[in-house]
């Protein structure tokens, strides 16, 4: 079962999300939050609405948000900085964590892409987390993916693949200047699960590398074979993946 919730972050714009109810529900439950990437939506290309459903049958509560200026939220990602989406993703695990039924003592966080940028730089209290098409150099990758439309004192924008423009101002970038992932990433003291594909043609499999070395123990990485950065075709072997690793790091 899913039903919509809703929280105001500090702009007062209102965050819409999904909170999907597994059929044996406890008066406290596992709870995994999805942090979607850039530009991105709660739904994640389907696959968080798959994990959702996954989890879901494992007895996980499970929420997904859209931050502000995606989805259905409000706002406009134009203004987005990664201090904003830390401020997002604080307000929501807040939320998370004051709902009656959740056991704030067994919450994972499951982030893709640029999530894992925004998880890493919050540093929330966790019991475990999971980073999908994680990276280090927040900046460089960006500005790659926008490739021709990359400008750091103006607009920078890139077509999407269904024709909508995405737009962000050279705030963005100066506001990314203050974040080192790759340090950020030390601060962290909770197990955490790296997975990445090999045929990732936007996020390099080193950037994955750069975090791990210096993520603290216990992690673990697992590299997916002809997978892409959505995790394409091998979507099903990462589910895998995730679930047999949270069967031993969230008990």
């Amino acid at each position: 079962m899913e039903e919509k919730v809703f929280i105001i972050n500090k702009s007062g714009e209102k965050l819409i999300g999904l909170k999907t109810i597994p059929s044996k529900k406890k008066i406290k439950n596992k709870t995994a939050v999805l942090v979607h990437g850039f530009g991105f939506y709660k739904e994640e290309d389907g696959m968080f609405d798959d994990l959702a459903k996954i989890l879901s049958e494992q007895e996980y509560l499970v929420y997904r948000f859209d931050f502000s200026g995606c989805g259905e939220s409000e706002g406009d990602f134009i203004n987005a900085t990664l201090t904003k989406l830390v401020s997002d993703l604080n307000e929501i695990i807040n939320y998370v964590k004051s709902e009656s039924d959740v056991d704030a003592s067994k919450i994972v966080i499951i982030s893709q892409s640029f999530g894992t940028c925004t998880t890493i730089a919050l540093n929330p209290e966790a019991n475990c987390m999971v980073m999908l098409g994680s990276f280090a150099n927040a900046r460089t990758v960006l500005a790659d993916n926008f490739g021709d439309g990359f400008n750091p004192h103006g607009i920078s924008e890139k077509r999407r693949r269904n024709g909508a423009y995405l737009r962000i101002k050279e705030t963005f970038w100066n506001d990314l200047s203050d974040y080192k992932i790759d340090k950020l990433v030390k601060e962290i003291h909770c197990p955490i699960l790296f997975i990445h594909g090999d045929k990732d043609p936007i996020v390099s499999l080193s950037e994955m590398e750069i975090l791990y070395s210096n993520a603290n123990e216990p992690k673990t990485k697992v590299i997916i074979k002809n997978a892409d950065h959505g995790m394409r075709p091998k979507r099903e072997e990462m589910y895998d993946n995730v679930m047999e690793w949270l069967s031993a790091n969230l008990v």
